[in-house]
């Protein structure tokens, strides 16, 4: 049996929204097993999403806040952290402020690891901020890429033994054991799974299926997910048989929605790490996803391990009319390769391995010596 250390307590922060962040932290959380700790979750944001994130025995807090005020409601994180007392905080959004003043005020030998989610061609200026100004307090910082984990070393200025490259993982739940294919019916569905905002381009795959190349081809695409741009793409659709919104479903109903699907598509601007994707290679699906920071850090067309399109209609019509084209023996070879891929680099094993020598350097064995 490993070495039984003493219970200490750790907390998450994150925004509340559905997305990678919450699948990480769904997938963190099993480190109280490993590491006899105690997780709490405070999730910011407008919806309450808790019960996703949450495993057994394990609180979630609910801050409610308003588009763009998200940092102002300090406070009210302060309160938690003083009433969980946790020994580490892993910050997964802006809300350095409450860790700032609970690690200055309540327990100075508190640990912090920064999880950096954001891609660098979305990075604002509150993202530089935090980072550099408060990068004195944190302990170690996490990046999901090697663009992001160019970005701290040459931005931020931080040492390359405070800061490591753990792509996310794969829910394992979202793993089918055994690789097979559907055979394409009359009417081909795509699907993507993301929060409706400025960030991603369901715009584009409504523009694209609505095109005249592709209005009257029988292709559907499903979209699960919510988000503040949702009635705006909703008036941008005229064919309203093409297109099928699911809202934010939990993990039993996101499986089943995968199970629907022939084809996974992820347009977006960028990504830190898309989750979804990897949840679709587990669920067999073929991905098409855009040519950006965070999707084409790990699909590769030449290896069969996915296909990318670049962020026009142009691009994307040539690469549905492809896809949609191929042959079962192709599809499959695309699916094969991405699951081999997928179980050799994106396993919760690896991931968790990952963060709990992390842990176990910061927050236990600095103390045993």
């Amino acid at each position: 049996m490993g070495k039984k250390y003493k219970i200490k307590k750790i907390t998450h922060i994150l925004y509340s929204g559905l997305g990678g962040t919450y699948d990480v932290c769904n997938i963190l959380g099993k480190l109280d097993t490993k590491l006899n700790t105690k997780s709490t979750f405070i999730q910011i944001g407008p919806s309450r999403f808790n019960k996703l994130i949450s495993q057994k025995n394990q609180t979630t807090y609910f801050i409610k806040t308003y588009r763009f005020f998200t940092i102002f409601y300090f406070l009210s994180v302060l309160s938690i952290l003083i009433r969980e007392k946790p020994n580490l905080v892993i910050l997964h959004n802006y809300q350095i402020i409450p860790v700032f003043l609970y690690k200055f005020l309540f327990f100075k030998n508190l640990t912090i690891i920064y999880v950096d989610h954001t891609p660098n061609n979305l990075k604002s200026f509150k993202d530089f901020f935090v980072c550099k100004f408060f990068k004195f307090i944190i302990d170690f910082f996490v990046t999901l890429n090697k663009d992001s984990f160019k970005y701290f070393i040459d931005k931020i200025k931080i040492s390359k033994n405070r800061i490591k490259i753990i792509p996310n993982a794969v829910n394992q739940k979202f793993i089918r054991k055994k690789i097979f294919i559907n055979n394409l019916k009359k009417t081909v569905i795509f699907g993507m799974a993301s929060r409706i905002n400025n960030l991603k381009r369901h715009d584009l795959i409504v523009d694209v299926l609505q095109s005249e190349p592709l209005k009257d081809e029988n292709i559907i695409c499903y979209f699960a997910g919510s988000g503040e741009n949702i009635n705006f793409l909703k008036k941008k659709i005229k064919n309203k048989n093409k297109f099928k919104f699911f809202g934010a479903l939990n993990s039993y109903d996101l499986k089943k929605w995968y199970q629907s699907l022939d084809f996974y598509i992820q347009a977006t601007t960028g990504e830190g790490h898309s989750t979804s994707i990897l949840q679709a290679m587990g669920m067999n699906l073929p991905i098409l996803g855009s040519n950006v920071s965070g999707v084409k850090n790990f699909l590769y067309p030449k290896r069969n391990i996915g296909i990318t399109f670049e962020n026009n209609e142009n691009s994307l019509i040539s690469k549905i009319r492809s896809i949609t084209k191929m042959t079962n023996n192709k599809r499959k070879i695309i699916v094969s390769s991405q699951k081999k891929y997928l179980l050799e680099n994106f396993t919760e094993i690896t991931f968790l391995n990952s963060y709990e020598k992390i842990i176990k350097k910061l927050v236990f064995n600095k103390n045993s010596t």
